[in-house]
């Protein structure tokens, strides 16, 4: 009786086991699956919002770097307020939407860095106001650099028209 009691026990212990496996089991896949699809989903969501003020952006630009070459530093600097007023509308729109649990770490780096971009966008606009192209020349600089910074921190999250892509800018 003691040995069936303990094969009982064993069997029991045994099935408890297997059901706590299946259920950690459960649960693992359906967080895997939970940010994905919750990082899909708002990489869809900021797309919308980027695409058509990215095709603005390109159309409002288009031209600039001629501009300054032929030195219209007013046309230029008319165009880059535009480019300017556009980012900072997106980057507005973009910040209220909620971010997936598991990547808001990384998404607060990459808006940090978007906010830097605006920062030298309103410069390089201001300097060339003034008329001061060596200084939005090195801005300009700055501004590229930190895009592609802001491209390597979002780089998993495939984004088209909110990655930065300097050509939009000219």
């Amino acid at each position: 009786m003691f040995s069936s009691n303990r094969a009982g026990w064993r069997a029991g212990f045994v099935a408890a086991l297997a059901a706590l496996a299946c259920s950690v089991g459960a649960g693992a896949a359906g967080a895997e699956s939970t940010p994905a699809h919750e990082r899909a989903e708002y990489v869809e969501r900021l797309e919308s919002i980027c695409k058509p003020r990215a095709q603005a952006t390109q159309r409002v630009m288009r031209g600039v770097r001629q501009d300054v070459r032929q030195e219209r530093i007013a046309t230029a600097a008319r165009k880059f307020a535009r480019g300017t007023r556009l980012f900072d509308q997106t980057v507005t729109l973009m910040k209220p939407v909620p971010r997936p649990a598991a990547d808001v770490e990384t998404l607060k780096r990459w808006f940090t860095y978007l906010g830097q971009q605006e920062t030298y966008l309103q410069g390089i606009t201001l300097d060339l106001k003034a008329e001061r192209t060596i200084k939005a020349q090195r801005l300009t600089a700055r501004f590229i650099h930190t895009g592609n910074l802001a491209n390597d921190v979002v780089l998993a999250y495939g984004f088209n028209y909110c990655s930065f892509k300097f050509s939009r800018f000219g």
